[in-house]
């Protein structure tokens, strides 16, 4: 389960290489896009290695630690 707190990362590869790990700062209300019935969840992770933030989709991501 993602809480705030937890350290993330993103299950796509590039290029062979895995994702970034992020740390969780927000996890924002869940809402639905383009008439959608499953509600997407989002939160705002930053990223020590590039000292960058940003909204990433929860269904995407994994918990590390």
């Amino acid at each position: 389960m993602i809480k705030v707190g937890s350290m993330v990362q993103s299950e796509y590869t590039h290029n062979g290489k895995k994702g970034n790990i992020g740390i969780v700062l927000k996890i924002a209300d869940p809402y639905t896009a383009n008439h959608q019935s499953a509600p997407v969840y989002v939160a705002r992770v930053f990223y020590p290695k590039t000292r960058t933030s940003g909204w990433v989709d929860l269904n995407d991501m994994k918990v590390v630690a």
